[in-house]
């Protein structure tokens, strides 16, 4: 059906709709001023100083406390391979036997030398020669022993210290190259580790480096023995920090008994450092301004809220240590704080608040 107005019906709609409109812009005034007035339910916390141990954590690959890759002084083939990988050897145990041109021709020359001072030593004794050309002779044969034992020495290839044999590189039969300047056709003959304590490289941030010092405590722990934790020390802090990464390196010795860490296996090290008083606030009570690196906490105080800067230091169990920006006794709001103006009207609720 279709309804015809007259001018003065469409006069009174007009002043109908103009006073709704009206009405409901004030009544949408009043909403926002009671959204600008609500209390935010809240959870807090209280900064503390504590008495603490603190940690420093770290991961690396385990080491050979010391490794040696062996080869020989002279370019020479391998005529027996006595070790192989796996086997222990002790210190100055022969471990490949070389053959070569130059032990061949000292060999020779020494052969000669010997049978001419041998024969030089029966005319003396026979009054047939003078005493000045026995030493003539003498001092030739001394020369030539000299020099056969220092080739036959180089072409025996013997353990640098007690260990286990952990590469050959050679088989019997194959030539050691060594080529001018001092290098080496092959890496080595032998490779030999010594397992009965293992290291552990880690790098270290500027910040923290005054923490670490030789003799500091360490705990290992790795995968293949998840309940065991392998105690060790720090052996060696370098003085330089590396100009390109902004760390310097640590190196922490670890007994190992039983040879259960193995070179190569991925381990996780806590390190314990000196008590000390210090400046905690939970976890919760923190926020990271979105992308920075920078923080803040939001602070109960008087009813509202106010936030703060804040600059952090170590990471101990469920805290962080505070450097600046908070006090201790101050109340920090851990639940509700997302979002959460500065300023805004705020009251302690001990249910989940609004994370």
């Amino acid at each position: 059906m279709r309804i015809r107005t007259t001018a003065p019906m469409r006069a009174c709609l007009f002043v109908l709709v103009a006073v709704v409109l009206t009405l409901g812009g004030c009544g949408g005034g009043g909403d926002e001023q009671e959204a600008e007035e609500r209390i935010h339910p809240v959870s807090v916390a209280t900064v503390e100083i504590s008495r603490v141990t603190p940690t420093l954590e770290f991961s690396g690959s385990i080491a050979p406390s010391r490794e040696a890759s062996v080869g020989a002084m002279m370019s020479a083939k391998v005529s027996r391979m006595r070790v192989e990988p796996g086997d222990r050897v002790n210190e100055g145990d022969l471990m490949v036997e070389m053959a070569g041109e130059q032990l061949t021709q000292a060999e020779a020359q020494f052969v000669s030398a010997q049978k001419d001072w041998e024969r030089m030593k029966r005319l003396l004794e026979a009054g047939a020669v003078t005493q000045q050309a026995f030493d003539r002779i003498d001092a030739g044969y001394q020369a030539a022993k000299a020099s056969y034992d220092l080739v036959h020495e180089s072409t025996m290839i013997r353990a640098p210290f007690s260990g286990v044999v952990a590469a050959t590189y050679l088989e019997e039969g194959e030539v050691f190259v060594l080529m001018p300047g001092g290098g080496a056709s092959t890496p080595a003959i032998v490779e030999v580790i010594q397992m009965d304590e293992v290291k552990v490289e880690i790098s270290v941030s500027e910040r923290d480096l005054p923490e670490i010092r030789k003799g500091l405590k360490a705990e290992l722990t790795v995968a293949a023995y998840p309940d065991r934790v392998f105690e060790g020390t720090v052996r060696l802090v370098e003085p330089v920090i590396s100009s390109r990464t902004r760390t310097a390196k640590a190196e922490i010795a670890i007994p190992n008994p039983g040879e259960l860490l193995r070179p190569g296996m991925f381990a996780h090290l806590a390190l314990e450092l000196a008590p000390r008083e210090v400046l905690l606030v939970t976890h919760d009570g923190v926020l990271q301004q979105e992308g920075t690196g920078r923080y803040f906490s939001m602070l109960f105080e008087n009813g509202h809220s106010r936030r703060t800067d804040v600059v952090l230091g170590s990471t101990i169990g469920a805290h962080h240590e505070v450097l600046s920006g908070l006090e201790a006794g101050q109340t920090v709001i851990t639940t509700g704080r997302y979002r959460l103006p500065d300023g805004a009207r705020v009251a302690v609720w001990e249910g989940e608040g609004d994370r």
